[in-house]
């Protein structure tokens, strides 16, 4: 009888296994044309093959990987999931979501949602917010990966070492670390544990100030406040939107003191997002989810740019002149978040280098055009996200080189 009931279970399994695959199958065959309209589900995620041989010590592993790449309806499933939770959300927490999770968690856990992370590190957040839990992002949200002291005193020195070269050769240095989506959204992220709330760049900015005059900025309190009128991340998206880019630009010449405009002052319009790598990443269908908007800023409309060349690419250099008039060298080393404050840079100063950090292979040679702009900048800044911190030092380790071998 016992045997008889474990064949039934392990029937009952493997149906349950291979029905999805079964169904899909019966439609490519009895359906052709309606296979070719749903087969773009699984556009590229096909790349993990069933195993051919199976080891008894991560055989499940492999069969999870199999299914979770290649499983019919893969994103339609997902982007439902998240549609249908972020639309019960707000109901659910305000009658059921209190009690259950007390109940089964205990009383501190009222607002507990269980991270969810799909496709290439996107974690599915509240009310249909998307965030990226790669590169060590969830740890700086949590606090978990704070620096060493040591750790902090050489990165101190490599940025006291450009520091004095800048001095020597009447360059202005700003460094320049962006907040990570989370910090400024932590609202619809899922639960986390906190470990620590005076978190990794919250400690290296002041201990830099501490032992330092440098100038580091961390405009996390100037987003922080302008969320309360604009919307400064993208929902679909790990960078920052126009509205954004902009306030963290003009906190950018605050710090320089440099003139600065209040977003308020200007005429903002409504606009489609130029871009939404979340959905990409997390094989997730866009036409689940309610339309995004950015903001289009008329930003110094009677300045005319000229000798522009490159464009706004992570990769890519880009510089241009403007006739603003204030005869200023501008030049920027950072990754992709510079990107989205070009259309303001360029227009204020007479000649303007925003460039990459780094290439895909961790390494920059930079071109002859910009190791000359970096000898002849007036104004230098150094640019790196919250997760990419680290990788902001090598960079300035390469200035460094670029500036002491300046003729």
């Amino acid at each position: 009888m016992k045997k008889n009931m474990d064949i039934i279970k392990i029937s009952i399994f493997m149906g349950i296994l291979l029905l999805p695959s079964l169904l899909w199958l019966g439609i490519r065959v009895f359906s052709p044309r309606l296979y070719q309209e749903l087969n773009y589900d699984l556009g590229e995620k096909t790349a993990v093959e069933f195993p051919r041989e199976f080891h008894m010590t991560d055989y499940t592993r492999q069969l999870e990987a199999y299914y979770n790449d290649n499983a019919p309806f893969r994103s339609t499933l997902i982007s439902w999931h998240h549609k249908l939770s972020g639309a019960l959300e707000g109901v659910y927490a305000d009658h059921l979501q209190g009690r259950l999770t007390q109940l089964i968690y205990g009383k501190d856990s009222a607002d507990f949602l269980a991270p969810q992370v799909v496709g290439n590190n996107v974690l599915l957040g509240r009310q249909n917010w998307l965030f990226f839990a790669g590169d060590d992002s969830i740890s700086s949200y949590r606090g978990t990966n704070l620096l060493e002291q040591e750790q902090m005193a050489f990165y101190l020195d490599l940025m006291v070492q450009l520091q004095e070269l800048c001095d020597e050769k009447g360059i202005r240095l700003q460094f320049l670390i962006l907040p990570n989506k989370e910090q400024v959204y932590p609202e619809y992220m899922p639960s986390y544990v906190i470990e620590n709330s005076y978190k990794r760049v919250d400690r290296f900015v002041d201990y830099v100030r501490d032992h330092s005059d440098i100038n580091i900025l961390y405009p996390l309190e100037e987003l922080l406040q302008a969320k309360t009128q604009w919307q400064v991340y993208h929902q679909y998206d790990t960078h920052w939107n126009q509205a954004g880019a902009y306030v963290g630009t003009q906190a950018l010449y605050r710090a320089l003191g440099l003139p600065a405009t209040d977003l308020q002052e200007l005429e903002v319009a409504r606009c489609e997002p130029g871009t939404s790598d979340l959905l990409i990443l997390g094989g997730l269908d866009a036409s689940q989810y309610p339309a995004e908007q950015d903001y289009a800023i008329n930003y110094r409309p009677e300045i005319t740019l000229s000798e522009v060349q490159g464009d706004k690419q992570p990769e890519s250099i880009y510089s241009a002149r403007s006739d603003c008039g204030n005869n200023l060298r501008f030049v920027m080393v950072g990754d992709s978040f510079r990107c989205f404050m070009i259309d303001y840079l360029a227009k204020d100063f007479s000649r303007s280098v925003i460039t990459y950090r780094e290439t895909s292979d961790n390494r920059t040679d930079y071109p002859q055009e910009v190791i000359e702009s970096i000898q002849n900048a007036d104004i230098l800044v150094m640019e790196a996200v919250e997760r990419y911190d680290s990788k902001l030092f090598p960079a300035i380790a390469q200035v460094i080189d670029i500036l002491r071998n300046a003729e």
